[in-house]
């Protein structure tokens, strides 16, 4: 156990660093799929190595990048295909004049919430070590698959908030 650094300190940090990946890796987004994709993966990782350090960890790049697959891993073979998906679907959307803010769009929900529950499976991962705990795989699996559900709900809500917002508007006008 770490006793430098209060949990609630560490959380708080934690909590920054997912903050950051996440809207890091939706602004990457911007950028064609094929370029974005390796930029996003190294900024999961480094966010990995960001909430291990705010619980006092000492992590490596490589590391980061280790714990990305193990948290991917045990969330199950969906989740990779969803996010490869996701992916690819918008890189079509760009690349076939049906418009490239759509695609921008896909790409920023999916990996913005992709790297969400990453960051909330590496806050638990941590979390836990820093108390002595351990977490086994099939918990992580189930922390990632939870987080990621509790994110896309949030963006699904705030997306239909939008549109209640521009249908009020246009009826104004």
């Amino acid at each position: 156990m770490n006793d430098k650094r209060s949990l609630k300190q560490c959380d708080k940090d934690a909590d920054a660093a997912i903050d950051v990946m996440m809207y890091g890796i939706g602004a990457l987004s911007l950028l064609p799929v094929a370029l974005n994709w390796t930029l996003a993966a190294t900024a999961m990782g480094a966010g990995t190595v960001a909430i291990g350090r705010a619980y006092g960890m000492t992590l490596e790049k490589e590391d980061g990048a280790k714990l990305v697959m193990q948290f991917i891993k045990s969330a199950g073979l969906m989740f990779l295909c969803l996010h490869v998906g996701a992916k690819i679907g918008a890189a079509i959307i760009q690349f076939t004049g049906v418009g490239y803010l759509h695609g921008v769009a896909l790409d920023a929900v999916m990996s913005g919430t992709f790297a969400w529950a990453i960051g909330k499976t590496a806050k638990s991962y941590f979390r836990a070590e820093y108390k002595g705990e351990k977490l086994t795989n099939r918990e992580l699996g189930e922390i990632f698959r939870q987080a990621f559900k509790e994110r896309k709900k949030e963006a699904v809500r705030k997306n239909e908030s939008t549109e209640q917002i521009e249908t009020k508007q246009e009826s104004e006008i």
